[in-house]
C-alpha cells in the first residue's frame, strides 16, 4: 500500500466516524428538545398575553442560546415609534390586523 492509498483510507475512515458522531449528536439534541417541549404538542408555543418584554427577551435568549451575547429586543409602539418599557405587558401593545 502506498502512502497516498494509506492517506485516502485514513481520510475516509475519519470522515465516516465524524459523520456518525455529528448524526448522533444531532439526534440526541433533537430528542432532548422533544423532552423539554413535552412532546410534539408544545413545540410551537404561543406567547401568553401576560408576558412582559423582559420575559420575551429571556425566552428568545434561552431558545437560541444567546445568553452569553449582548442581546437586546427592541419593541417599538406601532403608531408613536417609541420604545416599550421592559416591564410592560405585551398584550398592551397588541394590534389587531
Amino acid at each position: 500500500m502506498t502512502r497516498t492509498q494509506l492517506l485516502k483510507k485514513l481520510r475516509r475512515q475519519h470522515w465516516k466516524s465524524l459523520e456518525a458522531l455529528a448524526r448522533s449528536a444531532w439526534e440526541e439534541g433533537f430528542r432532548a428538545g422533544e423532552e423539554r417541549a413535552h412532546g410534539a404538542g408544545r413545540r410551537g408555543r404561543t406567547v401568553r398575553a401576560d408576558a412582559t418584554i423582559a420575559g420575551l427577551e429571556r425566552l428568545i435568549e434561552r431558545h437560541f442560546g444567546l445568553e452569553r451575547y449582548a442581546f437586546e429586543v427592541r419593541v417599538v409602539h406601532r403608531s408613536s415609534g417609541r420604545r416599550v418599557a421592559a416591564m410592560d405587558l405585551l398584550s398592551r401593545y397588541r394590534v389587531e390586523s
